[in-house]
């Protein structure tokens, strides 16, 4: 099989529809420096199932260029998109390690390095992780923004307070609220019902 058709599918499609110099670019990107941009990704994500997204999509980012310029600076270009990608990705696993920690929400985490191996744990993990976010997005801006800066971003309460322009009070308030409120939903209580019940 010729290293293009193992593109990955929805790259296949994409190049298809592009114009013919475009798609020779980013064709010729791929079969050149793939392995090694999925490489430099997995030492960076620690998974190659990341790396492959990553590279994926960024892939996707380098198709939606008008013209595909001079392939050094395409290159450079394909490279610089997976590694703003991947720095993205690392955030928002922080953020999600940091919600573990600190939310009162029975999340599940690994606590030896066989354990933190182990798939089930690591997708059990994610999928509590992502119910939690979820949670979070429901309640007001504000909540959000000082249960983030202060469990999160570790900012002290008086900080929040001075940065938001409210009281100490009302920052313990507002994390109290939250933490309260995912604690709730977790136990599946209602959005609704959660809100009839604990109020500001």
């Amino acid at each position: 099989m010729a290293d293009a058709d193992r593109r990955p599918a929805q790259l296949r499609e994409d190049v298809a529809v592009l114009p013919e110099a475009t798609a020779a670019a980013v064709s010729r990107l791929f079969r050149e420096h793939n392995r090694l941009l999925v490489g430099y990704l997995a030492v960076r994500l620690r998974s190659e199932q990341e790396a492959k997204e990553v590279a994926q999509e960024a892939y996707v980012r380098l198709l939606q260029l008008k013209e595909p310029g001079d392939p050094v600076l395409l290159r450079a270009y394909l490279f610089k998109t997976a590694a703003n990608l991947a720095i993205d990705r690392l955030r928002h696993r922080n953020v999600r390690h940091r919600a573990e920690e600190h939310l009162m929400f029975p999340v599940e985490v690994a606590t030896t390095s066989r354990e933190s191996d182990d798939p089930a744990r690591q997708l059990l993990a994610r999928e509590q992780a992502s119910q939690l976010l979820g949670y979070l997005q429901e309640l007001p801006a504000k909540c959000q923004r000082v249960f983030s800066l202060h469990r999160l971003d570790g900012v002290p309460q008086r900080e929040v307070a001075r940065r938001l322009g409210c009281s100490e009070r009302m920052v313990r308030r507002y994390v109290t609220y939250t933490m309260l409120y995912c604690s709730l939903r977790s136990e599946g209580m209602a959005a609704d019902q959660v809100r009839r019940k604990v109020s500001l």
